[in-house]
């Protein structure tokens, strides 16, 4: 095996974390200096934790309106020191996937990977992926996901390689799975793999090296899941049952699998599964390369499952890494095939090296291709731009402020967006979608799938029931209501900003101060 030397390695990584780093700045100034809407519902029940009402969205109301239990309670814990949730997550987004850049070379070392090109493609790709860069600085769990799931395979190979039990990769796992539910899919994934890798190679089902990885998993995991499950009284998130349906469902997944194909198509999706068949046409099959690939196609197809995300790549970017290391292998082998090829018509070194330094072109044109088409016409284009990011984040910001200092502390407020207005202005908040709302989550709807991810379930008779005193939408949805008002409030100066949000009072509410 060729290695890398310790220097050289940690020079390409730190050029990948600096790309990574200027692709970060370029997205957060765009998204307004701030982190995305969602990420403030965490921060929410964040707050409340801290302020002793418990991890609720609404005191008195127990509803699991998030999917990020670890991140929310480091949030908190940065809350109670008196820090400001938005930059707190921010940076810690910036540091674990800068942190993932400096795993993939040490998965490349764990899984002695022959070429020492491939820790450098896969953690360049990495950096100039659009949807690694702009989730990182979200504000949200996403990239503390993604370098736990690496965390937990690098584990896992280590300790096929080295004989040695489960601890380290089933406590990773555990982790993974507190902090996304999505990791417990990992843990299947990997279990199953690990029971046919040991077939395959040792004709052997199971060792207690594997019993020793679920133990830990369970020793961590199952107390949460226990007081969860006891705390919010569901299997699963409220958000689950809010975004995604089991019946009739044809619609999500035909859903799920535009997503996907949308998803391929801008991240240059056509090149990556052929790269990565190389190594597997060759029959050069491997533990990692095995392992690596189960888990991006069981997690795909869960994505295909629940119909996919709003978003254009935030599903996607836990396994990113994995794919940029299975599809920068692949690369390599294609490249090496070539080379023998090549080197069996002829023994020119003038001709070998015209190859090398055609390669590096085209692997500097691809990297072009895929920053140009993942990041200025994917990610920043279709959610940055066209989602209004900047705009949106400074609207409810100014909201949430306003209405903080304008209505009593008593307000009862409807949302269509569940995070920086409530946050801000800390009233009892009917999330109108139903994410932090148990009745509109658990809706029946027959053209589950047809809509907007997150954004199909919505009960306009159990609103009007309800009966907020006060309703901020970003649509103009209750124009001619018998209940409900339009009123013009001076929430802002900015005519910018001001067009963006419709506010409706109930008629029989004036409370204004």
């Amino acid at each position: 095996m060729r290695s890398m030397p310790l220097r050289r390695a940690w020079i390409y990584v730190g050029i990948a974390c600096l790309i990574l780093v200027v692709h970060q700045a370029f997205y957060y100034r765009d998204l307004g200096v701030d982190a995305v809407d969602d990420a403030y519902i965490s921060f929410r029940y964040a707050h409340n934790l801290v302020t002793g009402n418990g991890l609720v969205f609404n005191p008195g109301e127990r509803v699991e309106g998030y999917t990020n239990f670890l991140w929310t309670i480091m949030l908190a814990l940065f809350m109670r020191l008196g820090m400001d949730p938005s930059p707190v997550a921010i940076v810690l987004g910036v540091v674990f996937s800068t942190a993932t850049l400096w795993l993939v070379y040490l998965f490349s070392k764990v899984a002695s990977l022959k070429s020492p090109a491939v820790p450098v493609i896969a953690t360049v790709c990495l950096a100039l992926d659009g949807s690694f860069a702009l989730w990182a600085v979200s504000g949200m769990e996403t990239s503390m996901f993604a370098f736990l799931v690496l965390a937990a395979l690098t584990s896992y190979v280590w300790e096929w390689e080295e004989g040695k039990p489960g601890l380290l990769s089933g406590a990773l796992i555990a982790l993974a799975a507190m902090t996304r539910p999505e990791g417990v899919l990992v843990l299947v994934v990997l279990v199953i793999h690990q029971a046919v890798a040991r077939l395959v190679v040792k004709r052997q089902l199971i060792s207690a090296a594997d019993i020793a990885r679920v133990g830990v998993f369970l020793a961590v995991y199952l107390p949460y899941f226990l007081w969860r499950y006891y705390y919010y009284g569901f299997l699963l998130p409220n958000t689950f049952y809010a975004k995604v349906t089991v019946r009739d469902s044809v619609a999500q997944h035909t859903r799920g699998l535009r997503h996907v194909a949308a998803f391929g198509k801008l991240h240059l999706g056509w090149l990556g599964p052929l790269l990565i068949l190389v190594p597997v046409l060759k029959r050069r099959f491997s533990f990692w390369l095995t392992g690596l690939l189960a888990v991006v196609l069981a997690y795909v197809a869960y994505i295909v499952y629940v119909g996919g995300d709003w978003s254009v790549g935030r599903f996607f970017v836990p396994i990113l890494p994995l794919a940029y290391i299975l599809v920068a292998a692949g690369l390599v082998e294609a490249y090496e095939s070539l080379r023998e090829w090549v080197g069996r018509l002829t023994r020119s070194r003038t001709v070998l090296t015209f190859l090398k330094y055609a390669a590096l072109v085209c692997l500097t044109l691809g990297c072009m291709a895929l920053v140009t088409s993942s990041s200025l016409h994917g990610e920043h284009e279709l959610f940055v731009t066209r989602f209004q990011a900047a705009r949106a984040t400074h609207a409810r910001v100014a909201m949430g402020k306003w209405l903080r200092e304008n209505v009593p502390a008593d307000t009862f407020i409807g949302v269509d967006a569940a995070g920086q207005i409530p946050y801000y202005a800390g009233l009892t908040t009917l999330d109108m979608f139903g994410v932090n709302d148990v009745h509109t989550a658990h809706l029946q709807v027959d053209d589950m799938g047809q809509g907007l991810p997150g954004h199909e379930k919505f009960d306009f008779d159990y609103i009007m029931w309800r009966g907020p005193d006060l309703i901020i939408a970003s649509a103009a949805f209750l124009e001619g209501s018998d209940i409900y008002q339009r009123v013009e409030v001076p929430w802002t100066d900015d005519p910018w900003l001001y067009d963006f949000l419709f506010v409706y009072r109930h008629k029989g509410w004036s409370g204004w101060r």
